[in-house]
């Protein structure tokens, strides 16, 4: 896997499409099997991008608790179809995961900001920051909001060769990296706007 940061404690990859994070129910490979390292937050298995992983307890920890405090900043970009104003928030609970899909309205409370960055045809480009960190929080959140991801016929988007979500940024406490890291996974072919050169 791609690496974008490492030191002692944590290592950053730039997670591909299509891996899983932690072993699926099915059982079968994953990162934190294959790696041995501690899972700190987590990707869907569609869904690329940055992932922090610990290579120790207290590492482990410190970032739990920063994740949990909302003291890390994240950036995804999506592509979708539907129609959404330039930009805004969907603040709305997000309930347990059932049958490979979360409820919406009810639950743990959610927020997520966005800014559409591009359109283009029937398509959006969208700049998604969660303020909550719940399963499946920005899928869910932009189909309630009336655009659904490409790739994402779980919450009623068109079929597509690979879910289109992808963990832009990170950024967040780390002592090791002057108190601050910012991490950045380059964006993937298909995220940007169709009619720009």
């Amino acid at each position: 896997l791609p690496i974008l940061y490492e030191d002692r404690s944590i290592v950053v990859f730039d997670k591909p499409a299509g891996i899983p994070v932690i072993p699926p129910r099915e059982g079968g490979a994953s990162i934190a099997t294959e790696t041995g390292l501690l899972v700190c937050h987590r990707l869907d298995t569609d869904t690329s991008g940055c992932l922090v992983m610990a290579r120790s307890a207290a590492a482990h920890r410190i970032l739990n608790e920063a994740f949990a405090n909302q003291k890390v900043q994240k950036n995804y970009l999506a592509v979708a179809v539907g129609q959404l104003p330039d930009q805004g928030e969907v603040a709305l609970a997000i309930g347990d995961w059932r049958r490979g899909r979360v409820s919406v309205g009810s639950g743990k409370n959610a927020r997520t900001l966005y800014q559409v960055q591009w359109r283009a045809e029937d398509r959006i480009g969208i700049l998604a920051t969660p303020l909550t960190g719940r399963t499946h929080q920005i899928r869910a959140h932009l189909a309630a909001a009336g655009a659904p991801l490409v790739g994402d016929p779980t919450y009623g988007g068109p079929a597509a060769d690979r879910l289109y979500l992808h963990a832009a940024r990170l950024v967040l406490p780390w002592p090791r990296a002057g108190d601050r890291l910012e991490l950045a996974s380059p964006v993937p072919p298909g995220f940007s706007n169709p009619g720009q050169k």
